[in-house]
C-alpha cells in the first residue's frame, strides 16, 4: 500500500492520478487528509481515505498501519511548527511498521538560506537518516506553478521580487509527481537523493524579459528589499507574515547559487526533461 500525505494539496492529488494514469490499482493507493470529506473525487476512482494530521499522532498512528511506503508532503505551517509536524510523521512511521518514506524536500536546504523554509527540510532530512526506515530524498527546485501569483499586474506594474541576478530551475509540479510516482513504483531508490530541476535557468528579470517578449510590450523588473517585498505580499494577499517572509525570502536566496543546479536526475528517471519554464509560464497565462 502507498499512502500519500496531503494528498488535497496540489502536488499529493497530482501524484494519485499519475499513479493512477501509470498503471497503479487505486486500492493500493491511501490518500490522507485532514479533511477527508474534501477528498471525495479520489473516493470515486476508488483510492482509500484516512484522516492524518501531522499535530495529532493519534491520527497519524491509526493513518499509516499496513502501509508499506509513505510519500511525505512537506506540510503548510511556521518553521518550528512544521518541523514539528515532520517529526511526528516519521515517529509514527517508525511505530507502525512503514517499510519506506519518499520525502519532498527542497534544492537548497542550507540552514544558513534567506529561505527559512530550507531549515525544515534540513532537520527533517536529517531525522530520515536516524530513523532506521528505508528512504528517498526528492529535492525539488523552485515550482514553476507558483510563478503567476507572483506576477499578477506585470502589464502596469512590471515584475518585483528581492531577486537580484541568481537563477532558479523552476519545474512544474505535474512533472515532480511523475518523478515521485517513478520513484514510489520502482525498486532501487533505497537511501538516493534526487534533485529534480527544470532545464533552464531564469531569475526574475528573465521572466519580466519573456513576458515582454511574449506581449510585445514593456515589462520592467524592480528589485526590491526583502521586508519591503514580505509587506507588499501581506498587503496585496492577506497572506500570515511568517509565509510572506519565506516567500521573500526565497527568491532572495536565489541569488546564492543554490537553486541554479542541473544534476540530470529527472531525466534519468523519467528518460524525458521536465517542462523549460518559458513554456509553462506561456500555458500558465495563456500568452
Amino acid at each position: 500500500m502507498i499512502f500519500i500525505t496531503g494528498a488535497t494539496g496540489q502536488l499529493g492529488n497530482a501524484v494519485i492520478n499519475t499513479l493512477i494514469e501509470n498503471g497503479t490499482p487505486a486500492a493500493q493507493i491511501v490518500a490522507g487528509t485532514r479533511k477527508p470529506d474534501a477528498a471525495a473525487a479520489l473516493e470515486a476512482k476508488g483510492v482509500q481515505l484516512r484522516k492524518a494530521d501531522y499535530a495529532d499522532p493519534a491520527s497519524l498512528d491509526a493513518a499509516f498501519r499496513g502501509i508499506d511506503t509513505l510519500y511525505l508532503v512537506s506540510g503548510d505551517a511556521p518553521i518550528d511548527v512544521r518541523i514539528e509536524h515532520h517529526r511526528n510523521a516519521i515517529a509514527a512511521a517508525v511505530r507502525n511498521g512503514v517499510k519506506r518514506i519518499v520525502y519532498t524536500s527542497f534544492v537548497d536546504t542550507a540552514e544558513d538560506s534567506p529561505f527559512g523554509f530550507a531549515r525544515i527540510h534540513a532537520d527533517t532530512e536529517r531525522t530520515l537518516a536516524e530513523s532506521g526506515l528505508e528512504f528517498t530524498i526528492l529535492r525539488h527546485g523552485v515550482y514553476a506553478d507558483i510563478l503567476p501569483a507572483f506576477l499578477n499586474g506585470y502589464a502596469e506594474r512590471g515584475v518585483a521580487s528581492p531577486n537580484q541576478h541568481g537563477k532558479a530551475r523552476f519545474i512544474r509540479r505535474a512533472d515532480l509527481a511523475a518523478a515521485a510516482a517513478k520513484v514510489l513504483t520502482t525498486g532501487g531508490h533505497s537511501g538516493k537523493t534526487y534533485t529534480l530541476t527544470g532545464p533552464t535557468a531564469l531569475n526574475m528579470a528573465d521572466i519580466a524579459a519573456v513576458l515582454e517578449t511574449r506581449t510585445g510590450k514593456p515589462v520592467a523588473y524592480h528589485a526590491l528589499p526583502t521586508s519591503d517585498y514580505a509587506s507588499i505580499l501581506v498587503k496585496a494577499t492577506g497572506m500570515p507574515q511568517w509565509l510572506a517572509d519565506a516567500l521573500a525570502g526565497m527568491f532572495a536566496a536565489m541569488d546564492r547559487g543554490g537553486y541554479d543546479i542541473q544534476t540530470g536526475d529527472f531525466a534519468r528517471l523519467l528518460g524525458r526533461d521536465a517542462m523549460p519554464v518559458e513554456a509553462a509560464l506561456v500555458a500558465q497565462l495563456g500568452l
